[in-house]
């Protein structure tokens, strides 16, 4: 996951291309990644290429060119962006939860604000889940992974006596993992099951991997 691989190195080749100095420049990117957002998720991958990009986004093929080589290049800002926007989401949220007492309380706290955040942009989720490559996700989502995982592991570590064994990072990577995929599969399926029933059922499956009952 740590290793040179094809979304690091598309992002430095971003990083070498025209630097958006200007306010002009910073809007111009900032409606192609809106409109390559919306051609993903309107009309899919196959449809996203750079002049239809460019037309959504009302500018010329050239300005395109001027800070996206490709329509990889646009995949890679669109992913980043809504990485990021999902991370600002969570934040207040995991926050709120380090100064909860019980442990299922800061669960649901921060499943809650997760799940919020996917759904305000599932078709889009659905489209980067769909083209963007595992590992280029994988490291999209590591900076947002990497705090999550702190959080879990120093809420667990002050409970040390209370978890089903005292292997800490263990029970953290099991919950750091089904909280990642649990939400994103439950917005993705839609299945007959509510929204508060869904929050219920995963903060019992993220406590059973820690404590020896859950509630």
């Amino acid at each position: 996951m740590f290793h040179s691989h094809p979304c690091q190195t598309r992002l430095m080749a971003e990083n070498r291309r025209h630097k958006p100095r200007q306010a002009r420049s910073r809007d111009m990117i900032e409606r192609l990644i809106d409109a390559t957002a919306r051609v993903l998720e309107r009309d899919g991958y196959a449809a996203a290429s750079t002049n239809a990009v460019a037309r959504e986004a009302g500018a010329s093929p050239g300005s395109l060119y001027r800070y996206f080589a490709d329509k990889d290049e646009l995949l890679v800002a669109v992913t980043a962006r809504f990485v990021g926007g999902f991370g600002e989401r969570l934040e207040p949220a995991v926050r709120h939860a380090a100064l909860q007492a019980e442990p299922a309380d800061a669960i649901r706290t921060v499943m809650d604000a997760a799940l919020a955040a996917l759904e305000d942009q599932a078709g889009l989720l659905r489209a980067l889940l769909e083209n963007v490559p595992p590992v280029d996700q994988a490291a999209a989502v590591h900076g947002i992974r990497t705090r999550l995982a702190g959080f879990v592991f120093q809420a667990l570590a002050v409970r040390r006596g209370a978890l089903v064994h005292d292997d800490v990072e263990r029970i953290t990577w099991n919950m750091v993992e089904l909280a990642q995929h649990l939400p994103v599969r439950y917005v993705l399926d839609a299945p007959p099951i509510s929204r508060e029933d869904f929050l219920d059922d995963l903060v019992r499956t993220l406590m059973v991997q820690a404590f020896p009952v859950a509630a």
